[in-house]
């Protein structure tokens, strides 16, 4: 799951307006953010096995510290105390920060196959979505657009006409999608995929950042 994930961050946007966007759109890639790092450093490890699904070929045996339940729990909590403690953020933001670390396990679940775990070994979790390009592709870019449109029902423009910003980078995320689906070919290069993922997931953070101040909340 890609862009999938920032259904949670509009989400609970939409729940909670003081959070930064920015910021959420950091939380729900956190753990995959740490996942190519650890991966890079022999921490965790991927397998690149060709054609292991329609969508890539990530076989991803041994992820406790990213990808466990447990370990997103541990996360999350670990942010919340940061946001309240030491950001002074508040509770009430602190608690949609941390939800939307853990939000990666319950996403993920939905497309990965069953390599999943609690912490570490069995049982692991894993709907396989993603042996079916086409149905991972719809649920992706369904769960975007859902939130999204929930997000737009609990904001306002700023200005007349300015909402074409949001409307502009939601669209550059399908896009975005689709090339990573049915157009750029699978890396198997654990430093290409390290740099492309970072990249992405924090130059798509910065746009968040300026599209989050086009809007304000209704209440």
């Amino acid at each position: 799951m890609f862009v999938g994930h920032y259904a949670a961050a509009y989400a609970l946007k939409a729940k909670q307006p003081n959070a930064s966007l920015a910021v959420l759109f950091i939380a729900v890639q956190f753990v995959d953010i740490l996942f190519f790092p650890f991966v890079l450093f022999g921490v965790e490890k991927l397998e690149f096995v060709e054609n292991y699904t329609e969508v890539n070929n990530f076989q991803m045996d041994y992820y406790p510290f990213t990808h466990g339940l447990i370990s997103s729990v541990v996360w999350a909590i670990f942010a919340y105390v940061l946001f309240v403690f030491v950001f002074n953020k508040g509770k009430k933001v602190a608690l949609v920060v941390a939800l939307a670390i853990l939000s990666h396990w319950f996403i993920d679940v939905i497309v990965h196959t069953a390599d999943l775990p609690l912490l570490s070994g069995d049982p692991k979790f894993g709907f396989g979505l993603w042996n079916n390009k086409n149905a991972a592709f719809i649920v992706e870019i369904a769960l975007l657009i859902f939130a999204y449109l929930w997000y737009l029902n609990t904001t306002k423009a700023v200005k007349n006409g300015i909402n074409f910003a949001n409307w502009i980078f939601i669209t550059f995320l399908i896009v975005v999608n689709y090339l990573n689906f049915y157009v750029l070919p699978p890396s198997n290069n654990i430093n290409e995929l390290t740099i492309s993922a970072l990249v992405s997931f924090f130059l798509l953070a910065g746009l968040a950042y300026f599209v989050d101040k086009t809007r304000v909340s209704k209440v």
